[in-house]
């Protein structure tokens, strides 16, 4: 009966295989690119054809059923591997900032796609890097060395389809996700009308009107260590204005600046410093936990009297809005920014406090929609995590 057997990672797989020899020029191939390959799905997005002569030099070539890894930062952490299958006339051209894996006989290509997958594989690679900042990448004699169990074929067809089946849970739960929270703009729009041309004819105020207090953040540095109280950053409000605190900084203040700059439920925050087409974010804080805001962010507190605090959100991620946000934003590319004058100067159409309740209500039953298929692909991820684990070691 055959057993699990400890490998070296170049013995059963071909890193980088020979360059082809008899390939007509005018051959199609497959031409993929790094941003091709997606780093949340494992999976190509698109592909393109060209002949095989203006590819045949300064790529990296590969076949079906190979296994393609980004090899350079931050490529290599944020997970771009992919199988290639379906290339055209079965062969492809790519970035030569790929590893071309290619599985021997005793080992299967989702295996080996999984196996580098890892979030821990990865952070082992990310500990091997040579090379400088920004241009850093995994040595080749680093991975041919990597050892790996390899089980027999059979009991690998068994692991993968129990691990396919997780990320097919966490892929569809992402995709419920996206899609219940895509029902927010447009609900906004159905109750309120395009804040565009305000069809309704709703009275029309400026932002200031709406607000009891705007003020900046904290400038003071923050640490990775724990210390202090968190603090959100530009990273963790996203473009939809989703809030994603899962990669979160610390910082530690006095008691009279921990209270000047923290956060409260219905806090809207606004990114005043990004690059232009960022500028403006706008984030709701929902009291997840105790927070302060950074220096990145202008806080608004509205009057609840005169508007809902998720009613001005929604306005704020408008289409409509983004697009005035874009062209008011002032400086260059990599750094544009718009105050707090500016802010307060912008146009809101204001409903009936009521029917922004209604909606705000609404709002709340979608997130906690949201936020259970989160827990859904989190428990999918979670147990797949515990069988690679015990997998691969």
């Amino acid at each position: 009966m055959k057993t699990h057997t400890v490998r070296r990672f170049g013995e059963v797989v071909e890193i980088n295989p020979r360059r082809w020899n008899s390939v007509a020029p005018t051959t199609p191939v497959s031409f993929v690119p790094m941003a091709a390959v997606s780093e949340t799905s494992g999976t190509i997005t698109e592909k393109a054809t060209r002949a095989f002569e203006e590819v045949a030099k300064g790529y990296t070539l590969f076949a079906d059923n190979d296994v393609l890894f980004a090899k350079i930062t931050p490529c290599m952490e944020n997970g771009k591997a992919a199988i290639v299958r379906d290339l055209e006339g079965g062969l492809g051209a790519g970035s030569t900032e790929f590893y071309v894996l290619r599985p021997g006989e005793e080992i299967l290509p989702e295996f080996v796609f999984h196996f580098v997958r890892r979030a821990s594989f990865r952070a082992l690679c990310k500990a091997n890097f040579t090379g400088t900042a920004g241009q850093q990448r995994v040595p080749r004699q680093f991975l041919e060395n990597v050892p790996l169990f390899v089980p027999p074929l059979d009991e690998q067809r068994r692991i993968v389809g129990l691990l396919d089946r997780a990320a097919e849970i966490r892929r569809r739960a992402d995709a419920a996700r996206a899609k219940a929270r895509a029902i927010i703009p447009a609900l906004f729009l159905d109750m309120f009308g395009d804040p565009a041309t305000n069809p309704n004819g709703w009275p029309v105020l400026s932002v200031g009107d709406l607000l009891e207090a705007a003020s900046y953040g904290t400038s003071q540095k923050a640490n990775e260590n724990g210390e202090g109280i968190p603090v959100i950053r530009m990273g963790n409000v996203l473009m939809d204005g989703q809030l994603n605190t899962a990669d979160l900084k610390h910082i530690v203040l006095s008691p009279e600046e921990q209270e000047r700059v923290s956060l409260r439920h219905g806090d809207i925050l606004f990114n005043r410093t990004n690059s232009k087409d960022l500028v403006g974010k706008t984030g709701l804080w929902d009291g997840r936990f105790d927070a302060v805001l950074a220096s990145y962010f202008i806080r608004l507190r509205v009057d609840e009297k005169l508007t809902c605090p998720t009613f001005l959100w929604a306005f704020m991620n408008s289409s409509f809005m983004k697009q005035v946000l874009f062209n008011t934003a002032r400086g260059a590319i990599g750094q544009a920014n718009i105050n707090t004058k500016e802010l307060k100067a912008f146009r809101v159409y204001v409903p009936p406090l009521p029917l922004q309740r209604t909606f705000a209500e609404q709002v709340i039953r979608i997130e906690s929609i949201a936020r259970a298929l989160d827990a859904a692909a989190a428990k999918a991820e979670a147990m797949a995590a515990a069988l690679s684990a015990e997998v691969f070691g």
